[in-house]
């Protein structure tokens, strides 16, 4: 099943790079244009959005960690019947 899947996957990304495999002059941040082919673009786009999306979910991940660990030691020291750092006593 795993072969076939690759398979379908290689001929689509094929195909497409086939049908957008023309030359497109890029404007970088001099007045030079830069001839490349259509396909490179867009794989350098989506490379580029990929990194964007791990970058933004490691720092979510990183977050939630944080948040977990203080809500189970919490939990344990809920569980364990310790006061509440927070209660005043009157």
């Amino acid at each position: 099943m795993k072969i076939i899947f690759t398979i379908i996957i290689t001929s689509i990304v094929v195909l497409f790079a086939l049908q957008n495999f023309d030359h497109v002059t890029v404007y970088f941040f001099t007045s030079k244009p830069v001839s490349i082919r259509l396909f490179f673009i867009i794989i350098f786009s989506g490379v580029i959005g990929w990194l964007t999306r791990y970058i933004v979910a490691i720092q979510r991940e990183e977050e939630f960690k944080k948040r977990f660990k203080m809500l189970l030691t919490e939990y344990k020291r809920l569980k364990a019947g310790l006061p509440d750092d927070n209660d005043d006593d009157f």
